[in-house]
């Protein structure tokens, strides 16, 4: 018993048990294990399906972006190389139309300017819902129906707010059938949006900057965004502790104080989570532009997108510059969300 001396009953009893326990044959530990590992059997048809059209893709585009002249119907190219990287970057690839570094400025101007203002909107929505107990399920109705409708639908049915019909001559003259707009009328401007005539400010040779688009865009990602990011707020402000607020009546706070001081805080790991979704969101953004715009995305490719870029010269049979697109296209969304994570990760309040 002397090896049991320094133990607790408990520690002797359970070396007791072992002790006198049956030993396992390699058979039986072979199925325990396996039982014991039989999660992964319902985790299979998932991976599989994530295999093939997940992993695959990425790692195929990966591999062919650096196929120069990669023809996808036939497999061959002519070498290996960085050259339709460089192509795509300079904007030399020979079909003209899409422009990368067009629609790489379209893409970050529509996601950096209408995910943090539909965010705010949204949160100072969600807090005057919160005070409104009447009405708030024919608001949330209200304002959810947006989301529910198709983007593409959404897209052509809001162009036609801002659409101007007839030639300049035919709007100066006032002939019949010739319109400046709902839009324009309710400002009381005559600014071409969406058309031919569409003001812009050209940058260089290889980039234009139609304003005049970006607001029809911008107006349209805020409003199209709003209906989730409501419901995603107004749920997470349901659960903040009342006692905070209870305290801060109690000092005298003005409303902007606990807005900023006590809101938005508690509910920081939603609205971080809506920054980051809205950011990979917007940086994949093409129904909505098509909608409004058409398939050409403007004049030119002036509006395009990344997304529409890759539908572009996958259109065009040249998949080598599609593939170096998307390769660019996922490194900037990546390292666009690291820098997001970094950020509201110091601003984060968890409960």
């Amino acid at each position: 018993m002397a090896e049991f001396k320094n133990q607790t009953p408990k520690d002797v009893q359970a070396d007791l048990v072992i002790a006198d326990g049956p030993t396992l044959t390699k058979g039986e530990k072979a199925r325990r294990a396996l039982r014991s590992q039989s999660g992964w059997l319902f985790m299979i048809p998932a991976l599989a399906l994530m295999a093939v059209f997940t992993f695959y893709p990425i790692i195929a585009a990966f591999i062919n972006s650096f196929k120069v002249n990669y023809s996808a119907m036939t497999g061959s190219f002519d070498k290996w190389g960085f050259e339709n990287f460089i192509r795509v970057l300079k904007g030399d690839t020979g079909t003209g139309g899409a422009s990368f570094v067009q629609c790489l400025v379209n893409t970050l101007v529509f996601t950096f300017v209408s995910v943090p203002l539909s965010t705010l909107l949204a949160l100072l929505i969600s807090v005057a819902l919160n005070s409104i107990k009447a009405v708030q399920k024919a608001y949330q109705t209200i304002l959810f129906l947006p989301y529910l409708t198709n983007a593409l639908a959404m897209g052509a049915v809001f162009a036609t707010f801002f659409s101007v019909i007839g030639t300049k001559t035919q709007l100066e003259t006032g002939a019949d059938g010739s319109t400046w707009g709902l839009v324009n009328l309710i400002l009381g401007t005559k600014i071409d949006w969406t058309g031919i005539t569409s003001p812009h400010w050209e940058i260089g040779e290889a980039l234009s900057i139609p304003w005049a688009k970006y607001i029809v865009v911008i107006v349209y990602e805020v409003w199209s965004g709003l209906p989730f990011k409501i419901l995603i707020l107004f749920s997470a402000l349901q659960s903040i502790n009342k006692q905070y607020y209870d305290a801060a009546k109690v000092d005298g706070a003005s409303r902007s104080t606990v807005l900023w001081k006590i809101t938005a805080p508690m509910i920081s790991p939603q609205i971080s989570y809506l920054l980051v979704t809205g950011i990979m969101g917007g940086m994949k953004q093409y129904s909505a532009i098509v909608g409004i715009f058409g398939v050409e995305m403007g004049m030119d490719y002036d509006m395009g997108t990344m997304v529409g870029y890759l539908y572009r010269y996958i259109e065009l049979g040249q998949t080598g510059y599609a593939f170096a697109g998307s390769l660019m296209l996922f490194i900037i969304i990546m390292f666009i969300t690291w820098i997001n994570n970094m950020v509201t990760k110091k601003r984060t309040t968890y409960k």
